[in-house]
């Protein structure tokens, strides 16, 4: 039976307030503090943490965000198209929901995105996910729900209204509204405020992108505005600005153009100090001789740019003021190292800061997957508003600075973080955190223990263990919780080991998939404050290894951004067809350098599935001749294996290239096989910081890394196969699925990712035994999609389902593939609807 833990109230009488002050031992109710509303279970009793002995050893790899990043501000919601507004002390940051289009299987072309997502902080690194604003549903008239853009103001009722407007598709503007920012939408007109070819609406084809804002006055204005026209390739003015009513939800003047160069998206309007400022997406089109802006130089392609103004009525009142912000794929020097896309900004001053919001495809980049999918960013906006200054300035991976540290003894919600593996969210309003598998965790940056911590209370759903760990997610946890829960509940650890230090980063790990972590928040333990310390002794520092080989068309880069030693795989982009290979990588010399690179083996990618040749190779960036792998300027014969056997492996060929000696081919029994492209199976040792990471003082600070041996490539005998040695040797763990969701005449399945697999096979029967005549299977090639979606199925139909992975690896010695599969991961049931 499961013990509720006593509250032990120790009252001090406050002589002035005749209030009480809690002791060090008691359980705080701190739930009113938290952004968003908790379960209903926040508010009930405590019980104690189960002791079933359970451990987590081995935490997940699969973090798309860096620890030492602020951007983007998610780790692993795709979202663009920012709009904020500040509410009871908190940022809050609402953007087009990409990853609704992300869970559809396709690439962006955004045809599915009919919700809007909603973020927001108080220290500008650590962000709370508030969930999908379900606009489709809310507006069941729309197309789309694309970019928005929200406002508020008090009324009359003594209560803020928020006004969010938002792109139908390309079509035109809707607008919803709440008193809450996060739940209570609805929609006031339940038809389109703009649509194309309205009345008054001309030179517009597509009236979308919003942007709307409050003046000093109370007055609220809306610019939008897309697509082109026959009109000059520079001066189109085809965005437009309008006066709204005093409801918001009308309009009190006509459509006024605005002459933006280069005009192509992303509108919004911003009023500071007085003044009006329109800011929007420059084109893609080549900058020719019609220039006509003296003294301002031509924006680049799909930039920022802003016009300025007092009266927004007057058209020939707005002046061009230039460019303000790079394409995320271009900076100051040239090449970002960024992915080129669509741009849109928006301006947000909080705590007195000015900052830009916009978005990239750095998530999407870092988790090394493909198809257009955006990312929300910050980084700081250096203008001076008395001069209707802007600099242009360029997205950053690093971000802005962590402003305040998180209060360890305010209770706060599991969604608060910097980043997180292997985690996710049920589609609700302010949603748990959910591990996804075994091993998943979240990070908060720069926790204040100030009191120390006498016990770890968390409202927990499912069945499993929590552990906290300070400073390394590697680390040894210094409390832990275990549970039961069929629902939410408070659950308290027995104890929380000491440790030194006040500000740590605080890392919540998780031993298994389907744990829901609601809220969190820690007791004190000591009486007095310890010593105050800076938010930045919290600062991880990464490493950034970059591998520089060379193919005949140009670089064949792979960059890491490394914390810790450890193992990675760091992927090349994509080598083109026919394209020769003439530079396997290295690593650029430095004599200061803090990190070393074993690679053990090199993946290649072909049509056939992965070739693993084993490489077993030290990098030393100190080393000017040690610092590389094999390039074609070497001494190797035509004909000659490089790495691998003689019977798979890369081997020197002939090239088309007169300045190299030779190129790299991967050959399998004397058969050339192109490949398409490279991973670098490697270890990484980066020289421990200045600063150890802190442990608890009862645990042995672990010794470092080592550098491993080179491993032998697994080859056995074609006539026995020996699967489960290669299963051991490739680390191959069965999957699990993680949601399974029934769809009209269809359903939906997710599982947990696993960690080298070359992709997955799903069965799905209506025989829970898996008949041969009832069952059929689905091929997923990759280890980038964990998520399919099963159409053409019987309506209202029971499905039994399950799921493996596969690894396909050259790994005997006639070099002939091998598919190596997983156990069937435990069978889920669904009905169709």
């Amino acid at each position: 039976m499961r013990r509720v833990l006593p509250i032990v109230l120790s009252l001090s009488l406050v002589v002035s307030g005749l209030g009480f002050v809690p002791t060090a031992k008691m359980v705080p109710d701190a739930s009113a503090a938290v952004a968003g509303k908790l379960s209903d279970a926040s508010q009930g009793e405590i019980l104690e943490s189960l002791d079933e002995g359970n451990i987590i050893d081995e935490v997940s790899g699969n973090a798309w965000k860096s620890e030492a990043n602020a951007n983007p501000i998610s780790p692993s919601i795709f979202c663009a198209d920012p709009t904020s507004v500040e509410y009871n002390g908190r940022l809050y940051v609402y953007g087009t929901n990409d990853h609704q289009q992300y869970q559809e299987d396709t690439e962006n072309d955004y045809d599915q995105i009919r919700s809007l997502v909603v973020f927001s902080t108080d220290d500008m690194v650590n962000w709370i996910y508030h969930g999908r604003i379900e606009v489709g549903e809310i507006a069941p008239w729309i197309a789309n729900s694309w970019a928005p853009s929200i406002t508020s103001r008090v009324e009359e009722d003594g209560l803020t209204h928020f006004y969010l407007y938002f792109a139908n598709s390309g079509q035109g503007v809707g607008v919803i509204t709440s008193t809450d920012p996060v739940e209570g939408w609805s929609d006031p007109l339940g038809k389109p405020l703009v649509y194309q070819n309205m009345p008054g609406l001309k030179n517009c084809p597509a009236p979308f992108d919003p942007g709307v804002v409050i003046d000093d006055n109370g007055v609220g204005w809306l610019a939008f505005g897309g697509g082109t026209t026959n009109e000059s390739p520079i001066h189109s003015k085809v965005p437009k600005v309008v006066r709204l009513g005093k409801d918001m939800l009308s309009f009190d003047s006509e459509f006024v153009s605005i002459d933006a160069p280069y005009f192509c998206e992303a509108s919004e309007l911003n009023y500071i100090d007085g003044t009006f400022y329109y800011t929007y997406c420059n084109d893609w089109q080549d900058r020719g001789k019609e220039w006509d802006y003296d003294g301002i130089a031509k924006p680049p392609k799909c930039s920022m740019a802003y016009l300025t103004t007092k009266t927004p009525l007057d058209a020939d009142s707005w002046k061009y003021q230039g460019a303000y912000f790079y394409n995320s794929g271009e900076n100051s020097t040239g090449n970002s190292g960024m992915t080129w896309g669509n741009n849109h900004t928006h301006f947000a001053k909080y705590q007195g800061v000015n900052y830009i919001i916009h978005h990239t495809m750095m998530l999407e980049d870092d988790a090394h997957i493909s198809g257009g999918f955006r990312s929300l960013m910050v980084d700081y906006l250096p203008m001076d508003p008395a001069n209707l200054s802007i600099p242009i300035t360029a997205a950053s991976r690093k971000g802005v600075k962590q402003i305040k540290a998180v209060d360890a003894y305010t209770e706060q919600r599991g969604s608060l973080m910097l980043t997180s593996a292997d985690v996710f969210y049920d589609k609700v309003a302010n949603p748990a955190a959910k591990s996804m598998a075994p091993g998943a965790w979240t990070m908060v940056k720069c926790a204040d223990f100030a009191y120390g911590a006498d016990q770890f209370v968390a409202n927990v759903k499912g069945k499993g263990r929590v552990e906290v760990r300070l400073d390394n997610v590697q680390s040894e946890p210094v409390a832990y919780i275990e549970f039961d829960n069929s629902d939410f509940a408070k659950v308290a650890s027995k104890t929380v080991k000491k440790f030194d230090g006040r500000n740590h980063n605080v890392f919540f790990v998780f031993s298994g998939a389907d744990i829901e972590f609601d809220s969190w928040y820690f007791t004190k333990s000591e009486k007095v404050a310890r010593p105050a310390e800076d938010i930045s002794v919290t600062d991880v520092t990464a490493t950034d290894v970059t591998i520089q080989g060379q193919t005949a068309n140009g670089a064949m880069n792979s960059t890491l951004e490394v914390v810790r030693s450890g193992d990675y795989v760091m992927k090349t982009a994509p080598i083109a067809e026919k394209d020769e290979v003439l530079n396997l990588g290295f690593v650029n010399y430095d004599k200061n350098a803090k990190y070393d690179i074993y690679v053990k083996s090199l993946t290649l990618h072909t049509a056939d599935g992965d070739v693993e040749i084993p490489v077993g190779q030290k990098l030393n960036p100190k080393s000017q001749g040690g610092n590389g792998l094999a390039n074609g300027w070497g001494g190797a014969t035509i004909g000659s294996c490089v790495y691998g056997t003689e019977e798979c492996g890369l081997f020197a060929e002939t090239t088309s290239v007169d300045w190299i000696n030779y190129r790299f081919a991967l050959k399998i029994n004397g058969e050339e096989v192109p490949y398409t492209s490279i991973d670098y199976n490697v270890t990484i040792n980066v020289a421990q910081s200045e600063k150890p990471t802190p442990s608890p003082t009862e645990v042995p600070t672990p010794s470092p890394t080592k550098v491993p041996t080179a491993p032998a490539q697994p080859a056995f005998d074609r006539k026995k196969p020996a699967i489960t040695k290669l299963k051991k040797a490739f680390k191959l763990k069965k999957p699990a699925i993680t949601k399974l969701t029934k769809r009209k005449k269809s359903f939906k399945i997710r599982w947990a990712k696993v960690k080298n697999a070359s992709g997955y096979k799903l069965q799905y029967s209506t025989s829970s035994k898996f008949t041969k005549k009832t069952t059929k299977t689905v091929k997923v090639k990759g280890n980038t999609k964990f998520a399919k979606t099963v159409k053409k199925l019987k309506a209202k139909k029971k499905y039994y389902v399950r799921v493996r992975a596969y690894k396909r690896v050259r790994a005997y010695k006639d070099g002939k593939a091998v598919t190596v599969y997983t156990k069937w991961s435990k069978a889920k049931a669904v009905k169709t609807k």
